[in-house]
């Protein structure tokens, strides 16, 4: 099977270990989202710009799709306040291994409401006319993001992590927690956004979202079923993020809790472990 992790975070280094894990794992390629852990501004490399903007760097991603094509590929993360992010978009487009672009304002609340009150209108007309895909973490923003993605249907729109908060991020940022029902109903609103054609789920960090474990995963199969109902498995990828997991499960237990769910018809799990992120990712095998 073409297996395609949608993200995975690395660098600094670690290429050559990424890659024995994959061969391992039988993981044919990797979208990168470079992200440190720890290191400048919530572990993005990169460097502070004009008007107190920073422009992240992906130097690890970049060296890994040089030398391995096939394996790796990568995203470009954007900043709004950056007054060249248009830029920024340009070049990303340019370049031979780069094939999507990420926001991220569930972040920050000041850029949550940003995002809700419209304030990403250019990045999305900008990502539109350079034709590259925009993943997008604004959980409990799914109406905000339907209202981008009819103002710029040509624009291929990727929801992270399911499109909803887990409990643990809803604690940090002072938010009360919900109970399950509250999570599933959250949802919802998520899985009405497959009534637009132009916008895809990324089945990440489910785990941690419904608080139910990944392996072996049988608590998350009814849920993953609804999301295939409402937008197809052409409209829904996998990404285990192991790198950045909330809740403990390997990257194998991740993987193999989706290879085992018998609940998916062969069609369906080649398209969300591989098939979906070739497609909307314009990455041929």
């Amino acid at each position: 099977m073409d297996i395609v992790d949608a993200q995975i975070h690395l660098g600094p280094g670690r290429i050559s270990e990424t890659l024995a894990a994959m061969d391992a794992l039988g993981v044919r390629a990797v979208m990168v989202d470079e992200y440190w852990l720890g290191a400048a501004r919530v572990g993005d490399p990169g460097y502070p710009v004009e008007g107190g903007a920073f422009r992240p760097i992906q130097p690890t991603a970049e060296l890994a799709a040089m030398t391995h094509p096939d394996r790796f590929s990568y995203l470009v993360r954007l900043d709004r306040n950056d007054r060249d992010v248009g830029a920024v978009i340009r070049m990303a487009r340019d370049a031979p291994y780069a094939r999507a672009l990420r926001i991220t304002p569930g972040m920050w609340p000041a850029e949550v409401e940003a995002f809700a009150a419209g304030d990403y209108e250019a990045i999305f007309a900008q990502a539109c006319d350079a034709a590259l895909p925009v993943f997008v973490f604004a959980p409990g923003q799914a109406l905000a993001l339907a209202t981008y993605a009819r103002k710029f249907p040509g624009l291929r729109i990727v929801a992270d992590h399911c499109g909803v908060w887990s409990n643990a991020m809803r604690r940090t940022l002072g938010l009360e927690a919900l109970e399950r029902a509250a999570q599933l109903a959250a949802f919802d609103e998520v899985l009405a956004l497959a009534d637009l054609p132009n916008v895809a789920l990324k089945w990440a960090h489910a785990p941690a979202m419904f608080e139910t474990p990944g392996w072996p995963g049988e608590g998350l199969r009814p849920i993953l079923r609804r999301a295939l109902d409402h937008f197809g498995a052409e409209r829904v990828m996998w990404a285990s993020d192991h790198t950045a997991n909330q809740t403990g499960e390997t990257w194998a237990e991740l993987l193999f809790g989706m290879l085992g769910n018998a609940d998916l018809s062969s069609a369906e799990r080649e398209a969300v472990l591989g098939g979906t992120a070739r497609g909307w990712l314009a990455w041929a095998a």
